[in-house]
C-alpha cells in the first residue's frame, strides 16, 4: 500500500469525502473495483471454505479464498487482474481485522469488508449486508429473514473497522446510536430486508462513508461540459459543485473538497452535487433555482432594511 498517497487526502476539508477518497485509493490498490458482490457470495458464503468452530479462517485459508476470489473476477471481467491483488486485499483485511495479530478472521468481518468495498450497486451492497448479518455469523440467532439488534450489532461493529484503517474513525457515530436509530419505534425483536435497505439508503452517519465511496468511483470518467471557476480545468471530470447562489459558478471535486474559493463565492452558499451529466432542461432549473436564490435574498434585505 502506499501511505504518501493516502496522506495527500488529508487535504481534502469534509471528513466524509475524505475517507472515502482514502478507501477509494485502497479499492483500485486491491483491485477490489473488478469485484461484485455475487461474486463474494459465491466464493465467501455459499461455497464457504475450512472456517473453525467459531466461524474464522485462519489466515493461509483466507489467503487461498482470495486466489479463487480474483481468478474468478478475471474471467468474469476478462480482464487482467493484478498478479498481487489477492496478496494486498490478505494485507488489507488483517490491517482492518485482525490488529491483534492472532493470525485469525471472522468470516463474518471479511466478507463485510470486501462487500463495502466492492464495484457493485448501493442496493446490492446493501441486500448483501443485510443476508450476511442474517445468516452469515456462526452462533447468531436469526429471527425468520429479520436481522436482530444483536446481529446488527456486529455487522455495524465490523464496519465501523473499515474507515479506521485510514485513520478517519473518529467522525462517524457510535455503534450503539445507529442500532438505535435503525430500529427506533419498532417492537418486534427484528427488521425486515426492506427496512433495514431503507435505513441504509437514508445514510445514517455510521455508514455514511459507503455512499460517497460509490458516488466517487461511480463518476471517475464521468464529464461535465463546463469550466471549473477557480482552476479553470475543462471539463470537469467526476464530481461536479454547481453553486445556487452565484451565476453559472461551478466547481470540480479536487477545488470543492479542499475548500478552494474566491472573492465572490462564500463557503456559505448552497451548493448542488453531480454525478452525472445534466440535460439542458436540468441546467435551466438550476438556473432558475439560482435566479430565485438571489432574489430572494434581496427581497430579504430590502425588507430587513426597511425594518431597522
Amino acid at each position: 500500500m502506499d501511505p504518501d498517497k493516502i496522506e495527500g487526502l488529508n487535504e481534502v476539508q469534509n471528513t466524509v469525502y475524505r475517507t472515502a477518497l482514502k478507501l477509494y485509493s485502497l479499492q483500485k490498490l486491491c483491485q477490489l473495483h473488478l469485484i461484485d458482490v455475487s461474486l463474494i457470495e459465491t466464493v465467501l458464503l455459499r461455497h464457504r471454505p475450512q472456517l473453525q468452530p467459531d466461524g474464522t479462517f485462519s489466515i493461509p485459508d483466507l489467503s487461498l479464498s482470495l486466489q479463487v476470489l480474483f481468478n474468478r473476477a478475471s474471467q468474469d471481467n476478462l480482464r487482467q487482474v493484478e498478479p498481487r491483488a489477492s496478496q494486498l486485499t490478505l494485507s488489507l483485511l488483517i490491517a482492518i481485522n485482525d490488529r491483534n495479530g492472532t493470525g485469525f478472521i471472522p468470516l463474518r468481518a471479511a466478507a463485510a469488508t470486501l462487500i463495502a468495498l466492492s464495484a457493485d450497486s448501493l442496493s446490492a451492497k446493501y441486500k448483501a449486508l443485510f443476508q450476511l448479518a442474517v445468516h452469515g455469523s456462526a452462533g447468531n440467532h436469526a429471527t425468520g429473514n429479520q436481522i436482530t439488534r444483536s446481529n446488527l450489532r456486529l455487522l455495524l461493529s465490523d464496519l465501523k473497522q473499515v474507515p479506521m484503517v485510514v485513520s478517519e474513525d473518529d467522525a462517524f457515530c457510535d455503534v450503539e446510536s445507529a442500532v438505535r436509530s435503525c430500529f427506533q419505534g419498532v417492537l418486534n425483536p427484528g427488521i425486515p430486508e426492506d427496512k433495514f435497505i431503507a435505513w441504509c439508503c437514508s445514510e445514517p452517519s455510521i455508514l455514511l462513508w459507503i455512499p460517497a465511496l460509490y458516488r466517487v468511483a461511480a463518476t471517475e470518467r464521468v464529464t461535465h461540459q463546463v469550466k471549473c471557476a477557480i482552476c479553470k480545468s475543462f471539463p470537469i471530470t467526476g464530481l461536479r459543485y454547481h453553486c445556487l447562489k452565484c451565476l453559472n459558478f461551478n466547481l470540480c471535486q479536487v477545488c470543492f473538497l479542499t475548500g478552494q474559493s474566491i472573492k465572490r463565492h462564500q463557503g456559505t452558499h448552497p451548493v448542488v452535487e453531480h454525478c452525472i451529466q445534466t440535460s439542458m432542461k436540468e441546467e435551466i432549473q438550476l438556473l432558475a433555482r439560482t435566479l430565485r436564490n438571489n432574489l430572494l435574498g434581496r427581497r430579504c434585505r430590502r425588507k430587513e432594511a426597511q425594518r431597522r
